[in-house]
């Protein structure tokens, strides 16, 4: 029998069955096509022998001035700048209590230290750093209190628990002697509620907002309550990040030291009354060097959030959003869907999604400075990670197809588009759907958002 040339159909094609993708591959696992063949993907080379906490969903590299290269690294627990193998912790702090208004106890034979701080505000899984803490008498000394903890469990809204360690990390374990509070001079310094690790879908008796307080109360989340999102863009050779719902912080590359130094609320920097204090996203147009908010709280209606507000600083300036006719400081505000989701900037313009729409903004000048405009309705993202820029063309995930932006909003063929969207099914329903069930087709089944509202 003569050799005979097999010639594979390169790329996986999960839209039909294995039977009928003849000459073609059906599956694979960390393969990518080059040239039409299928090639390994290599291994991974460690960057650092340094660590840091949390798990990593945000990465922005930017070169300062002295041309040294750094790179924010957002985790669902802290905020760190990466620079020379090392992980610098910039988390913000959201409060700094009274010299004596923490206490603490302990219990013979235990490591569990009972802090408390009246209405301290704290989740589990805080962090917070004590000062000026005395001994409580015995083994857990004022070396074991002054240091950062990571809050165990909250006892109620005054107090919370902790795990004694020394400066080692060794678990400490109180005596008979550990009867004292820590004295009147201790500070506690909390960061920023860390946010969720992950997330689960689910409807019904108990879940949602349902008891997180008392009968007729407001149950509105908080951001520690979602699955924690980081954006962030350098403003020329400094920082601006933004944890999603939630705070907008500052790093001055020059004026802080890493180590040493936190971030900083937007805010703080200036008197300016106006600055935006919450946001679901930031980010600073290249071209014309304003900062924007995305989500945000409004110019006279700071602290309450808009979802789907967009306001943008004087050009060249971090502190002044107060929009007055000397300025380029302004709002607009997105006529259609009811949150934006995201924003992408290409070359040319910043691309805002909505949850059903999707808007073009651009650089006007004066006096209107930016402009926006829908560009598609009746779209959808599959979340606010879901969209990826090259160039002047955006490529994105939706709830029931891939879509690609290059002026005008098209469906991009995929070869796994069902079996990928299937698996999102199942992790958001937890039912293990057969794919031969009619799933993405108004005839005969569900749509997406159907099957997610049910």
């Amino acid at each position: 029998m003569p050799l005979t040339k097999l010639q594979f159909r390169p790329g996986i094609n999960r839209e039909i069955t294995s039977y009928s993708n003849e000459g073609g591959w059906y599956d694979c696992d960390m393969v990518r096509f080059r040239y039409g063949v299928p090639e390994k993907i290599g291994g991974w080379q460690q960057d650092s022998s340094s660590t840091f906490l949390g798990t990593c969903r945000a990465l922005h590299t930017y070169v300062s001035l002295a041309g040294s290269v750094y790179t924010g690294v957002g985790t669902n627990l802290k905020y760190y700048i990466y620079l020379g193998g090392t992980f610098n912790d910039i988390t913000p702090l959201r409060s700094t209590t009274s010299a004596g208004d923490v206490t603490f106890s302990a219990t013979n034979g235990s490591s569990t230290i009972t802090a408390t701080d009246t209405s301290h505000g704290a989740v589990a899984n805080d962090f917070v750093t004590f000062s000026g803490a005395a001994t409580l008498g015995g083994l857990v000394t004022a070396a074991v209190l002054n240091q950062e903890y990571q809050i165990a469990t909250i006892v109620n809204a005054n107090s919370y628990t902790f795990t004694a360690k020394d400066t080692s990390g060794n678990e400490v374990t109180a005596n008979a002697s550990d009867s004292g509070n820590g004295g009147g001079s201790t500070v506690g310094k909390y960061q920023i509620n860390t946010g969720l690790n992950s997330t689960d879908f689910g409807t019904g008796w108990g879940t949602g907002t349902w008891g997180r307080g008392t009968w007729g109360s407001s149950s509105t989340p908080t951001v520690s309550d979602t699955l924690r999102l980081w954006s962030h863009d350098n403003f020329g050779e400094d920082l601006i990040f933004n944890v999603r719902d939630g705070g907008i912080y500052y790093w001055d590359t020059s004026a802080k030291t890493l180590g040493t130094d936190r971030a900083v609320t937007l805010a703080s920097l200036d008197t300016d009354s106006a600055i935006p204090t919450i946001a679901k996203q930031v980010l600073v147009s290249d071209r014309d060097r304003h900062i924007v908010a995305f989500g945000c709280d409004g110019e006279t209606t700071i602290g309450t959030q808009d979802p789907l507000l967009i306001r943008f600083s004087d050009a060249e300036s971090t502190t002044t959003w107060n929009a007055l006719a000397t300025n380029s400081a302004g709002e607009l505000r997105v006529g259609s869907g009811s949150e934006i989701i995201c924003a992408v900037e290409t070359r040319q313009q910043i691309i805002v999604f909505t949850d059903s729409s999707l808007h073009a903004m651009q650089f006007l000048g004066p006096p209107f400075t930016f402009g926006i405009s829908q560009v598609s309705e009746n779209i959808t993202i599959m979340g606010p990670m879901a969209a990826k820029a090259v160039d002047d063309t955006i490529f994105w995930m939706g709830q029931e197809d891939f879509y690609v932006f290059d002026g005008r909003v098209q469906k991009l063929p995929c070869a796994v588009r069902s079996y990928i969207l299937t698996i999102l099914i199942r992790l958001k329903t937890k039912r293990f759907l057969q794919p031969s069930i009619p799933l993405l087709t108004k005839s005969g089944g569900f749509t997406l958002q159907e099957i997610l509202r049910k």
